[in-house]
């Protein structure tokens, strides 16, 4: 019988956000057998998908979650509670993954708890680097091990041991237009760095951090979401107060800070999809 735990519980998922690691794999998270590309867990079905048919410079993979509805898996900072998505690659040798691609997440609330995470379906890209002088062979596999944590009422663990052969069968192939461009659109959700005429800071006022936002433009709408943990307080409201060329945030703290972070770090999202990240010394 797979584990839950109720999402109040005391420690609930925030021990997840220590270490997906932690968590026992449950029997029946995922399709028993040798690793295939797609793996299934409670309310959750993973895919490794890929950008081409066959391997070489420039490649990308990605993680595809689809969730059933009300259940959501998490972002990096994973905000009240829960764990992101966890992956351990394994690559022919002089291969390796640069790291997941995170796109904005949204604020999600829970009965009084705000998660940072994702509804429906996400995909999460990885670029794959190539050392110097090694190469690609022609044919290789790909693996990975997912852990991941989802949540709606409650918080279940899942797993799944993925593998992608190149170059891709047929079938594969066949689905590779509409991967690469799953990867595109996702990669179009990452925050990108503000620009450079843009101007941020930040002002440590008591139980708030004041967050002014100079874009150059009015902005009507803003979400805020820290990079890191235990510096703001996740699940109080944001004040967002429009300027004539930008916008001011106004962030309580979290009750976990024991003193100012020298700089604050996260991601803007802005009106029309757009998110960027800032950072900048709390003064």
């Amino acid at each position: 019988m797979l584990p839950t735990t109720p999402l109040r519980a005391a420690g609930a998922c925030a021990v997840a956000a220590i270490s997906l690691a932690l968590v026992p794999g449950p029997a029946g998270a995922q399709t028993p057998g040798p690793a295939a590309r797609t793996g299934q867990g409670p309310h959750v079905r993973v895919e490794l998908i890929a950008d081409r048919a066959a391997p070489g410079p420039g490649m990308r993979l990605a993680l595809k979650f689809d969730l059933d509805p009300e259940w959501h898996v998490y972002w990096r900072n994973p905000g009240d509670s829960g764990g992101p998505p966890e992956v351990t690659w394994t690559f022919p040798p002089g291969m390796m993954a640069a790291g997941l691609e995170w796109p904005a997440p949204e604020r999600i609330d829970i009965g009084g708890l705000v998660n940072y995470g994702y509804h429906e379906s996400v995909v999460l890209p990885v670029a794959v680097a190539v050392a110097a002088g090694a190469r690609v062979p022609q044919e290789f596999s790909v693996k990975a091990a997912v852990r991941w944590m989802a949540c709606a009422n409650l918080c279940v663990p899942g797993k799944a041991e993925l593998s992608l052969r190149f170059p891709l069968n047929a079938q594969e192939i066949g689905q590779v237009s509409g991967w690469a461009e799953a990867i595109e659109a996702a990669r179009g959700q990452v925050p990108k760095p503000a620009p450079p005429a843009w101007k941020t800071s930040v002002r440590s006022n008591g139980e708030t951090f004041v967050v002014d936002v100079l874009t150059g433009a009015r902005e009507t709408e803003a979400v805020f979401f820290p990079l890191e943990l235990s510096q703001v307080n996740d699940s109080a409201a944001q004040a967002v107060t429009p300027l004539p060329d930008g916008v001011r945030l106004v962030l309580r703290k979290s009750s976990q800070l024991a003193k100012d972070p020298a700089v604050l770090r996260g991601v803007l999202t802005l009106a029309g999809g757009r998110a960027y990240t800032i950072a900048a010394p709390v003064r």
